[in-house]
């Protein structure tokens, strides 16, 4: 039950968390490749990775490349709008301190339910989808023409 509210939480609260990791990628000096993208093409394919994140946390069930659909379109959209592979594995750290840091905020309300074990359990999916989706930008990245210039 706990993994439904922590999904639930992290559903309902999505708009703000998306504005909050916005600010941080555009506040990041270390990313290039977002200048060139306006708001709604660097949102993307964002809601729906978060979406998808919070199914598998309802489900309990393990990130692989079977159940990581959007990661994967996200990874190929983000090739296609010229970022560069380093700009897309920061842009996805900062997802995952987003999410990590609202995963923390929502557990410390003692009257959501949530406890340490749930928030492990939570986190750790949303760690190993993030990773699988990074894997899967190496691959992609390093497979293409001209990767050696990345």
């Amino acid at each position: 039950m706990s993994q439904a509210i922590i999904a639930d939480g992290i559903k309902d609260n999505t708009r703000q968390l998306i504005e909050n990791w916005i600010t941080a990628v555009r506040d990041d000096p270390r990313i290039e490749s977002d200048g060139k993208l306006s708001t709604p093409e660097l949102i993307d394919h964002v809601p729906a990775i978060i979406e998808e994140i919070c199914e598998l946390i309802r489900s309990g069930e393990m990130p692989d490349v079977r159940n990581i659909s959007e990661a994967r379109a996200n990874v190929y959209t983000r090739l296609h709008q010229g970022y560069k592979g380093r700009d897309l594995v920061r842009e996805l750290s900062l997802l995952r301190i987003t999410l990590l840091n609202y995963l923390m905020e929502m557990s410390s309300d003692e009257s959501r339910g949530v406890d340490a074990n749930d928030r492990r359990e939570a986190a750790t999916i949303l760690n190993l989808y993030l990773d699988e989706e990074m894997r899967y930008a190496i691959t992609v990245y390093c497979d293409r023409p001209n990767a050696s210039q990345e």
